[in-house]
């Protein structure tokens, strides 16, 4: 499902609680269409089993990630259960310009950092949409995180209360989702893509 490349592309900023299936949205969007990138975000983490450098994110040492911090590189960058995490300003700007649309899954906190950055920036301000994917209660959080397998009970409740306060959030986004199935969740995503891909055709 492709609409017409044109000169607006958009920046979609898909947040919500571990466990909301928002990275399951994210990579199923650009296996299907044409021209939607995912942004490749920076990370202190350790590479989980099957991850890869500069294809699910750009490991970085502590030092590298000052680094970056201190040259003014990220737009955006948080500190999330213990590691932090960053976008790199040139990775959405090339892309942009590009004509590519992109999906970028992040942190709640970390939209505030990318919408500030983008009140600054009317190049950027204009292609932002901000979704929040919301469960339906928390308990739906903590079995998707028990079925991963990647995480400890210590580690689940850790996330578990960050998504308590996460979801209170979501009035500040510019859609929610609220999930269902990952078919319905998707096709509400592909509405939105589509109604923003055709409101900025009209606004130019």
């Amino acid at each position: 499902m492709n609409l017409p490349k044109d000169d607006v592309s958009l920046l979609l900023v898909i947040a919500g609680p571990a466990g909301s299936g928002k990275t399951t949205l994210c990579e199923r969007m650009v296996e299907e269409l044409g021209h939607v990138e995912r942004v490749v975000t920076c990370t202190t983490r350790q590479p989980r089993e099957g991850e890869k450098d500069g294809v699910d994110y750009h490991f970085l040492t502590d030092d590298q990630f000052d680094r970056a911090i201190n040259t003014g590189a990220f737009l955006e960058w948080a500190k999330v259960h213990a590691n932090r995490y960053g976008v790199l300003k040139s990775v959405i700007q090339d892309k942009l310009d590009q004509h590519i649309d992109l999906v970028m899954n992040v942190d709640v906190q970390g939209v505030e950092n990318i919408r500030a950055a983008a009140e600054e920036d009317k190049h950027l301000c204009k292609r932002l949409v901000t979704i929040f994917i919301l469960p339906p209660d928390l308990e739906v959080v903590r079995e998707r995180l028990r079925a991963r397998g990647q995480d400890d009970e210590e580690e689940i409740e850790r996330r578990v209360q960050t998504a308590t306060r996460e979801v209170d959030l979501w009035p500040e986004f510019d859609y929610v989702i609220v999930t269902k199935s990952r078919d319905e969740d998707y096709t509400s995503l592909l509405e939105i893509w589509k109604a923003e891909k055709h409101r900025s055709l009209r606004l130019g």
